[in-house]
């Protein structure tokens, strides 16, 4: 499954209820070929969110690892790349597998 996301909530926002739920977000998905025009034309951040281990095993190159696998959030130890998924200009495609 290929997603594109909007601006993912802060930590802060999310331990003070103003993120939304996982359910609640309908991220819009995107064809395999827009996804490859995006690509080619490296005009996207993509982030796997797959765990670690999976990451470490094979990826789509270039991808940066954010791993949400069973959780509503992000772990602290990713706020850098969080920081830097808000601020991209560049359209930001999620896979999971």
């Amino acid at each position: 499954m290929l997603a594109l996301l909007p601006s993912a909530p802060s930590q802060a926002e999310s331990r003070q209820g103003g993120a939304q739920s996982a359910d609640a977000i309908d991220a819009p998905r995107i064809s395999m070929q827009d996804f490859k025009k995006l690509l080619a034309a490296k005009n996207v951040v993509v982030v796997d969110t797959r765990n670690a281990d999976a990451f470490a095993l094979g990826h789509i190159p270039g991808a940066v690892l954010l791993p949400l696998e069973g959780q509503l959030t992000w772990p602290p130890e990713f706020e850098k790349t969080v920081a830097m998924l808000q601020a991209t200009k560049k359209p930001v495609v999620a896979y999971c597998a």
